[in-house]
């Protein structure tokens, strides 16, 4: 797996900035991520099960972040966000006494683009919701040791496609500073290729600093179910966030 999908997403953001008036209002965003990862894999000899918190990730975590590129304009909104992940962690579970120990990697890539409207456009309170595209690739590792005279048990699975979903947003301003954010959204619905089911959703208080700079922190949550071929996986990721945003 590579990051490849995120470059193509940073091509893909510059021609909206680029065609964008005087009119248009654009907001970077950059996170950091301490996440966790709840993992489930069907192999020939059963499920294994894999589960990590966001307090113990510093052991396993190679890399983590999301961000977003927005250009809005009135009540219109185009949205860009992509986010990576590189975790490991044991396998806590698994389907006989015959295993020993293992251990289940999982790498997952997104890009999402998103054409929301407000509904809400108040002087403090904004909800936009609309439809949008999440490109995704996953790739899984899972290796679990038998215990003499039961063979190791390893498998692989990777795979790249694209979910519809439906997305919505809350932005609530408290005071002249601080302010709210809330976002979900759900797609695959099994269509084609796509996922069984996938949803994220995340929350956040940010604070403006001025001079268009602001600060938030929160906590989100991914989930992906999809069958790769004869095998299925649950992924769920999830922890506390904490980035900057620029307003141009």
């Amino acid at each position: 797996m590579t990051i490849k999908a995120f470059l193509v997403a940073g091509l893909f953001a510059l021609p909206i900035a680029a065609a964008a008036q005087d009119d248009w209002n654009h907001r970077v965003t950059a996170y950091g991520w301490a996440t966790g990862l709840s993992s489930t894999v069907e192999t020939p000899v059963g499920e294994l099960e894999a589960e990590i918190d966001f307090d113990e990730i510093l052991d396993s975590l190679d890399l983590a972040f999301f961000g977003a590129f927005e250009a809005r304009k009135g009540r219109w909104a185009v949205v860009i966000d992509g986010m990576y992940a590189d975790l490991a962690t044991e396998i806590e579970s698994f389907p006989t006494a015959n295993f020993s120990s293992g251990e289940i990697g999982t790498q997952v890539g997104l890009i999402g683009g998103y054409v929301t409207y407000a509904v809400v456009d108040g002087p403090k309170t904004r909800i936009d919701v609309g439809p949008g595209l999440r490109y995704t690739d996953v790739s899984v590792d899972a290796l679990a040791e038998g215990v003499d005279p039961t063979p190791d048990t390893a498998i692989t699975v990777d795979g790249s496609w694209t979910d519809l979903v439906i997305a919505t947003r809350l932005t609530q301003a408290f005071n002249e500073n601080w302010y709210g954010v809330a976002y979900a959204d759900v797609g695959g619905f099994g269509i084609d290729d796509s996922s069984e089911i996938t949803w994220q959703a995340f929350g956040g208080v940010g604070y403006d600093f001025g001079n268009s700079w602001s600060g938030l922190a929160g906590y989100r949550h991914l989930f992906i179910d999809r069958d790769f071929g004869p095998t299925n996986v649950d992924t769920e990721i999830s922890g506390p966030f904490f980035g900057v945003q620029k307003t141009f």
